[in-house]
């Protein structure tokens, strides 16, 4: 059995799961109390977990966690984009398929400070933010590309532009179900109404 198929020690697998309390429990303040009152002292009592074992996984403190936290997020809808809409083959439905992966995440308790993040959060991730969405606008371009291609969008469509449009509106549907989760269900068809409305099938 080679070193990176060894199976996982208990130390090591109570370590894992250590450090997944403590995102969980960061997520979960973070949306519901925001980053100003995510303190570590708040996260410790929480999370039943010492302030000594918070740095021992997290040496840089809050603001190591809150990356840690809002990148763990930004991953899973990636992922979950890109499994929702690789089966598809009509562009429309791929790209509300990046949408539903949003609001998938961004309508639960951990993922709400994902779709509204104040000022003082957006300053503490400034470095990496907006990953996610710069990777659904280039996904979103070349679905637009092959609407041309197929006839489903005019040949001067400026795909770049629109491409950032609709990404811009991904992320109020994301918004939209952070704030309500009621509203969840009616961002993603607004968003396949948009894309209804933008790919007319070619006349023939």
């Amino acid at each position: 059995m080679s070193a990176s198929n060894k199976p996982l020690s208990l130390r090591e697998r109570n370590r894992m799961r250590t450090r997944g309390d403590i995102l969980d429990t960061a997520a979960e303040l973070l949306s519901s109390e925001g980053y100003a009152s995510t303190a570590l002292e708040v996260l410790s009592q929480q999370a039943g977990i010492s302030r000594g074992t918070i740095y021992a996984h997290f040496p840089g403190g809050r603001d190591e966690i809150v990356r840690e936290v809002y990148l763990r997020i930004a991953d899973a809808v990636y992922v979950r984009g890109i499994s929702l809409r690789d089966p598809l083959t009509d562009p429309g439905a791929r790209i509300t398929a990046l949408a539903t992966a949003l609001v998938e995440a961004t309508k639960e308790p951990k993922g709400r400070f994902y779709g509204v993040m104040g000022p003082d959060l957006v300053s503490a991730l400034s470095d990496v933010m907006g990953s996610t969405s710069r990777s659904f606008e280039e996904l979103i371009a070349r679905d637009l590309k092959d609407a041309k291609d197929s006839g489903t969008l005019p040949e001067d469509a400026p795909t770049e532009a629109l491409a950032a449009t609709i990404t811009g509106a991904i992320r109020a549907a994301g918004a939209a179900a952070a704030r309500e989760p009621a509203n969840a269900g009616p961002a993603v068809a607004a968003i396949r109404l948009l894309m209804d409305g933008l790919l007319v099938r070619a006349t023939v």
